[in-house]
């Protein structure tokens, strides 16, 4: 059993494979404080139903080499087993990055395109990871990587916006981000939907231009695939291009990759 890991800035996902399919999955947010004991309560699951151990862990991590070493450490514990970590690279077969420097670009970005272009032969691809941030990466059908952008996520700006003004401190509901908007035929006439409403249709508008720029920028067929726990909501929204939902997208790019090294 091959085991996949990734540490996002919020949640920490795991996948374990088994002749190249996910057959298992597990999820926890965390805190700063968590880290380790996360690892207890996501990898117990894992374990003890079988009392199976993976011979193989992969990883990849954006929130830093804290969170990074305390992987490393609980799984040299418990398992004894080192884990490799997954870096973006300039080249990858026949799929070239186009960051002048590679490590800027992250690597969760990279396993998603990676695992996009391998699965949509002969088309070229739009990669949307909605997560803590929302990343649009843009790939040629040729494999040439031509960027892309990033977006704040709606829990982002509903966080500044209420640090930011002080009177809606008071005023707004806890929202989940998540949480697919009811969109409303009037305008609406309170604050707290005047922000939800207000904030899903920024993100919409945005979403949508971008897409529509790499339709046009992009050669051939051209296939919008997204990926991350913001997806849903995204693909809730009213008026958008056509678009594949891909929830093991990082997942399976950075299985891939690992295992044709």
């Amino acid at each position: 059993m091959k085991l996949t890991v990734d540490i996002g800035n919020s949640r920490i996902k795991w996948a374990s494979w088994e002749a190249g399919r996910i057959v298992a999955r597990g999820a926890a947010a965390y805190t700063e404080a968590e880290t380790s004991h996360v690892f207890d309560k996501l990898f117990s699951a894992l374990v003890l139903p079988t009392g199976v151990k993976p011979s193989s862990v992969f990883a990849l991590c954006v929130a830093g080499d804290a969170k990074q070493q305390a992987l490393s450490i609980w799984v040299k514990r418990h398992w004894q087993l080192d884990v490799e970590f997954l870096k973006t690279e300039k080249h990858y077969q026949n799929i070239t990055n186009a960051y002048d420097d590679p490590a800027q670009h992250g690597v969760d970005r990279w396993a998603a395109v990676v695992a996009g272009f391998q699965g949509n032969p002969g088309a070229s691809i739009c990669v949307i990871s909605a997560g803590t941030a929302i990343t649009f990466d843009l790939i040629q059908q040729s494999g040439q990587h031509l960027g892309g952008y990033i977006l704040p996520s709606y829990a982002s700006m509903h966080k500044c916006l209420l640090s930011d003004t002080a009177n809606l401190q008071t005023t707004l509901l806890e929202l989940s981000p998540a949480e697919p908007p009811v969109w409303q035929q009037t305008v609406p006439d309170n604050t707290n939907d005047a922000v939800n409403q207000g904030l899903h249709k920024l993100l919409q508008a945005g979403i949508r231009e971008i897409c529509q720029y790499a339709s046009s920028r992009l050669d051939g067929e051209v296939r919008i695939l997204v990926t991350g726990g913001f997806a849903e909501t995204i693909l809730s929204y009213p008026d958008m291009p056509v678009m594949q939902h891909k929830p093991d997208l990082v997942m399976q790019g950075l299985y891939n990759i690992m295992m044709q090294r």
